[in-house]
């Protein structure tokens, strides 16, 4: 699978409601003049170590977004 340079989380909520994160994850890839821009959600615990909160949200956008590029 072929990723992008850079990630960027750039935007990241946390709905106490339905308990999960909701982010938007932005994928940097050379010769493409704007970032790849992916919705995600996961569920998970509000007191999730950050590492593994961005590692899930990371991967649940490169399932979404460019698991064909």
């Amino acid at each position: 699978m072929h990723h992008g340079n850079a990630t960027h989380i750039a935007r990241l909520i946390y709905n106490a409601a339905q308990r999960r994160f909701e982010a938007i994850v932005e994928f940097f890839i050379p010769g493409v003049a704007q970032p790849l821009r992916v919705p995600v959600r996961i569920e998970a615990s509000q007191n999730i170590p950050h590492r593994q909160l961005t590692r899930a949200l990371t991967r649940e956008a490169q399932r979404r977004g460019i698991g064909g590029l």
